[in-house]
């Protein structure tokens, strides 16, 4: 079989499947309309799955007992308004496609349809991972905890990424080590005693606290932790008071912890705590702390990643794979709740605008180049391939 030549074969298809999920992009978990083309393409084309929890599932393609390799697409958009002007464009107020899950959907479904069809051509088994909310980082974890690493437990897993600005149509980039950063969101509420802007005496004003509370955790993260070790402490919000004049009962404090070591990580979240309870107490505040949106880093196996290199430089000459990269990014990715778990290998596929545009995912005039689909697709069914093939 030749990869390149089937996905080309279906190419109208992977194309109209994206469009029609463009067209309506559902946010976090609830994704009925996606998870129904999905569901009706499996059961169209004899496809064994399971919906492990809602609009989520796990599809399986080969034999099973043997080695085997899972594939993962998550599908839902963003809410924010889309501003492309595309004739396909959402027709859904407040959600977007912008960082191209509808693509990554699309076209593991076109692989779908082409492993099916050379089935028995499969040593082992292909395990395809179909995945709501990766923005809020939920979608992965959740689908694990209710046993998609399970019964059977892939050995080795990929996620491909669409990229609209870093490669061209056409490359493909594996991401080798650890490539994408922890990310932990985090509120913290300071509780004073509100009162007159007249009369500081008789208030507590948490915005100071705040000040100093901000001011203590970018020391933490400039003078703590080891340079040479990245991480990122930032505050992005400040939510406090209504008026000029009277001082406010509370104040939020929000922000994002980044950093690519799990042990550091840990030792980081303890350590703002438990500095957010200092400076709250020594300006006679109470504190609370949360963490919302939450993963783990990204580890790309370099192992894996260098045999991905060699089979694909080796079978799929139509892709121009670029040398393994080895650079880390602070963006987070929910893929990363298995690579923990399982060795796994991070791709980034390129897809320049056919505008000329440069704009990047999450933008809401982010347009991805169409013509990517067939070597996406062609990539994820070769991947499948030579790794059953190849495995030891």
């Amino acid at each position: 079989m030749n990869a390149f030549e089937e996905a080309r074969a279906i190419e109208q298809e992977i194309i109209a499947w994206r469009r029609q999920i463009h067209q309506h992009p559902e946010i976090g978990q609830n994704l009925p309309q996606t998870a129904a083309l999905v569901r009706q393409k499996l059961d169209e084309w004899g496809v064994e799955y399971r919906e492990v929890i809602p609009n989520a599932f796990m599809a399986y393609i080969g034999k099973k007992g043997g080695h085997s390799i899972l594939m993962r697409a998550d599908m839902d958009a963003l809410p924010m308004e889309e501003k492309t002007g595309l004739p396909f464009a959402s027709q859904c107020p407040g959600a977007m496609h912008s960082c191209g899950h509808d693509t990554h959907t699309a076209m593991l479904l076109g692989a779908a349809k082409i492993l099916k069809e050379h089935e028995d051509e499969l040593p082992g088994l292909a395990i395809l991972m179909f995945q709501p909310d990766e923005e809020g980082l939920t979608g992965a974890r959740d689908m694990i905890a209710a046993g998609c690493l399970e019964d059977p437990k892939p050995e080795r897993a990929i996620a491909i990424h669409i990229a609209a600005d870093r490669l061209q149509t056409g490359q493909l980039a594996i991401k080798s080590g650890n490539c994408m950063a922890s990310s932990d969101g985090f509120r913290v509420t300071l509780t004073g005693k509100g009162g007159h802007g007249a009369s500081p005496q008789d208030s507590i004003s948490p915005i100071y606290a705040a000040v100093k509370l901000i001011g203590a955790f970018e020391d933490i993260a400039r003078y703590e932790i080891d340079p040479q070790k990245p991480t990122v402490v930032n505050i992005c919000a400040l939510h406090a008071g209504s008026t000029y004049n009277i001082i406010p009962n509370e104040c939020q404090v929000m922000g994002t912890i980044r950093t690519f070591d799990e042990e550091e990580r840990t030792w980081l979240l303890d350590r703002l705590q438990k500095a957010m309870h200092q400076v709250a107490e020594l300006y006679r505040c109470q504190a609370e702390w949360y963490i919302g949106q939450s993963a783990p880093s990204t580890k790309s196996d370099p192992d894996f990643c260098q045999k991905l290199q060699d089979l694909l430089t080796k079978d799929l000459p139509e892709i121009d794979l670029v040398p393994l990269q080895t650079g880390k990014a602070m963006g987070s990715e929910d893929f990363s709740f298995v690579t923990q778990r399982i060795p796994s290998a991070m791709l980034s596929l390129g897809s320049t605008s056919p505008e000329g545009q440069a704009y990047p995912g999450h933008h809401p005039k982010v347009v991805f180049d169409e013509n990517c689909f067939v070597y996406g697709t062609a990539a994820y069914v070769q991947i499948a391939l030579s790794y059953l093939n190849n495995a030891e």
